[in-house]
């Protein structure tokens, strides 16, 4: 049996990358952010948001390559009216406000995947995704909220209404995968994990603690650790669909390097990010042929104990 697992999760944002900055940007980044808004926004028409998981989820089928998507609750909707949604509150750290000057729901105006495809992937989960063994489903917050930075009413909130949403769908979300991997504060380290338990869910992808707005998180490559009944994965490294060849290099061989680990890789990637599926197929061949000549051995979350 490989000693080293392999985990592949999946960041699905959607158009939340456009409208949502992170609160670690400095004012240079959220220049940049807004410049690359506008740019996106002017391609998205020839080139729809969600043609990066379409991507994503053809290229593992044909592979038979199993992955978890990790995905912003509003994202498991068809439709809406825009805020509120179930019981989500608004989170209250100014910093949102600060680099932007909006309200965090001013681009919910209360749409459908019709009119508005970025912020509706509901009718494609649900035709392509929903009951595919190879798929084990998640949250990514409810509108990408950086949760450690929220006190516990909001973020139960935010953990609730994801929930609802993807239920709403007939999906059961069992896996959590933070916004801005931002999951625990030395502050208050437990908070989102004892919520998680007690929506049930089994698996969060970790890296580690924060303070406030010091990012603290680090990659590794690790045993799953156990808090209660929760894993912790602990995430290994990220690639994206829009890396260079010389850049995928050095991340398959990033991962060559740990087969002799008795731990768990985690890699993550953006969906928005695959406007072709030139890397996560080539990804997704590499780590096969390792699995066939046993250096790794390729995890479904589905059946993780």
């Amino acid at each position: 049996m490989p000693k080293l697992k392999f985990v592949l999760f999946v960041d699905v944002e959607g158009d939340f990358y456009y409208y949502v900055p992170s609160p670690h940007f400095s004012k240079k980044e959220v220049f940049k952010w807004k410049i690359n808004r506008i740019i996106g926004k002017l391609f998205r028409y020839a080139n729809p948001t969600i043609k990066g998981i379409k991507n994503i989820v053809n290229t593992l089928n044909e592979n038979n390559f199993p992955a978890c998507f990790c995905i912003a609750g509003h994202l498991y909707l068809t439709e809406c009216n825009g805020w509120q949604h179930f019981s989500e509150k608004k989170p209250e750290n100014k910093w949102y406000y600060n680099k932007i000057g909006n309200d965090w729901y001013y681009w919910d105006l209360g749409r459908n995947s019709k009119t508005n495809h970025g912020f509706y992937f509901g009718d494609f989960i649900k035709k392509k995704m929903k009951g595919n063994k190879l798929f084990s489903f998640g949250l990514h917050g409810f509108a990408h909220e950086a949760l450690t930075l929220e006190k516990k009413e909001v973020v139960e909130s935010i953990v609730k209404s994801g929930a609802e949403a993807s239920k709403k769908i007939g999906i059961k979300s069992e896996n959590f995968a933070a916004p801005f991997d931002m999951v625990s504060d030395e502050k208050k380290p437990n908070v989102l994990f004892d919520i998680l338990k007690k929506y049930k869910i089994k698996n969060v992808i970790y890296s580690g603690l924060d303070n406030g707005f010091e990012r603290k998180r680090f990659f590794d490559v690790r045993k799953i650790l156990k808090n209660e009944k929760l894993n912790m994965i602990w995430l290994s490294d990220y690639f994206e669909g829009s890396f260079s060849n010389k850049k995928m290099k050095r991340v398959l061989e990033k991962i060559n390097k740990n087969i002799k680990e008795d731990a768990v890789y985690c890699l993550a990637t953006h969906d928005f990010t695959h406007k072709t599926n030139k890397n996560i197929l080539k990804l997704v061949k590499y780590l096969k042929k390792m699995e066939k000549e046993k250096n790794i051995e390729i995890l479904n979350l589905n059946y993780l104990k």
